[in-house]
């Protein structure tokens, strides 16, 4: 049995460094997929959004309250115009993702002492832009309301502690715990990562294993489960390499979140990637063509990382189709490698989907083992 496994352990990595489609899938394709998605959101936020502003008052109100939007982190005034129309062409054009408009009377209506209005035009398509515009703006707004009361107090012979008090009666100070720049790359990163390890290595086991059975014309089923396990092996070896150098090199190079404990990471993604490799040698018996397995797991990536809760609420699914989820290890992966990668967790604190880990691991090993035992019977591979 020992030559066996040796036999089978130098056979899978033989495949992997033969076939070059396997080779990009299985050893550089999750460098390359990590690499690209941190430099894409390396910056994190989004600065200096160009808007246009119409400024139909002309006054030195409506210039303090441009000032401010000009001077917000977010958002950057790059055209000021007398008319809606000129600023509709620029928006329609692309050329900027809001219109900020500041309508005649705006500062007679404040020194009346009348509430006074402006009007902002967003791109909706864009939620990130649309979020970081809206955000920016209504600051300025609501400061400017606020220096214009404070002002009015002062004017009538309040102190300016007096003002202060008034305009702003309560102080919040906000923490922003586990992701302090409010980055989307700090976000989204760890899930995508998570998700990445599985289609990777689904589809380039069920590659690899094609490529084998070709070499050997279909023989096989002979001590299964050491087959199996030879197999899995090999990938978390290879995968093992690969996040060593993501999280010593790739992770603190983009300044992504790590305040988890190592073991409890090394732990989980080690079950992680069982379940996962047992789960690609299961599917790797239903093909017959090595195109088939991009062909049909590729597209699923998708609709995989939705399910993982990446760019959806969960709590926002209908619930069988959170059910529907659970048969990937990629869900229960991503919420547990979220809670303690980025929030400092236990592995006790993620017990719920270690344990289900651990049953899909079970599930897709024995799975893998009787497709791999039925192997000997199967009809050769052309």
């Amino acid at each position: 049995m020992f030559k066996h496994i040796k036999e089978t352990i130098c056979a899978e990595f033989d495949a992997i460094f033969s076939d070059g489609g396997a080779l990009l899938l299985v050893v550089f394709a999750t460098m390359i997929y990590t690499v690209i998605y941190s430099m894409a959101y390396g910056s994190e936020v989004v600065r200096d959004i160009p808007i246009v502003v119409v400024d139909e008052d002309r006054t030195s109100a409506s210039r303090r309250l441009i000032s401010g939007v000009d001077n917000g982190p977010d958002t950057w005034v790059a055209y000021e115009t007398n008319s809606m129309a000129e600023a509709r062409e620029l928006f329609y054009g692309g050329d900027v993702f809001a219109i900020f408009n500041i309508p005649s009377g705006y500062e007679a209506d404040i020194l009346a002492d009348r509430q006074a209005n402006v009007a902002l035009v967003l791109d909706g398509s864009h939620l990130l832009l649309y979020s970081h515009v809206l955000q920016q703006a209504m600051s300025d707004v609501i400061t400017s309301g606020a220096d214009v009361e404070a002002g009015r107090i002062v004017a009538k012979g309040g102190s300016d502690v007096v003002a202060q008090s008034v305009v702003e009666p309560v102080q919040m100070n906000v923490e922003m715990l586990f992701n302090p720049y409010m980055g989307y790359g700090a976000f989204v990163m760890p899930s995508i990562l998570v998700v990445i390890i599985q289609q990777t290595m689904v589809i380039g086991i069920a590659m690899v294993a094609l490529y084998v059975a070709r070499q050997r014309r279909g023989r096989g089923g002979r001590w299964p489960v050491a087959t199996v396990l030879s197999k899995i092996l090999v990938y978390i070896s290879i995968y093992a390499f690969i996040l060593l150098f993501i999280f010593g090199v790739v992770w603190p190079l983009f300044d992504l979140p790590y305040f988890g404990n190592t073991l409890d990471v090394v732990l989980l993604l080690l079950i992680y990637m069982i379940a996962t490799s047992s789960l690609g040698l299961t599917l790797s018996h239903l093909f017959k063509r090595r195109e088939a397995p991009i062909m049909l797991l590729l597209w699923a990536s998708i609709p995989i990382l939705l399910l993982a809760g990446v760019s959806y609420p969960r709590e926002a699914f209908p619930e069988w189709l959170y059910a529907i989820g659970r048969i990937f290890p990629s869900s229960s992966a991503v919420d547990a490698f979220i809670q303690i990668n980025s929030m400092g967790a236990s592995l006790s604190d993620v017990a719920p989907e270690i344990f289900t880990l651990i049953m899909l691991a079970l599930l897709y090993l024995t799975s893998a083992i009787i497709c791999e035992n039925r192997l000997g019977d199967m009809k050769k591979i052309v």
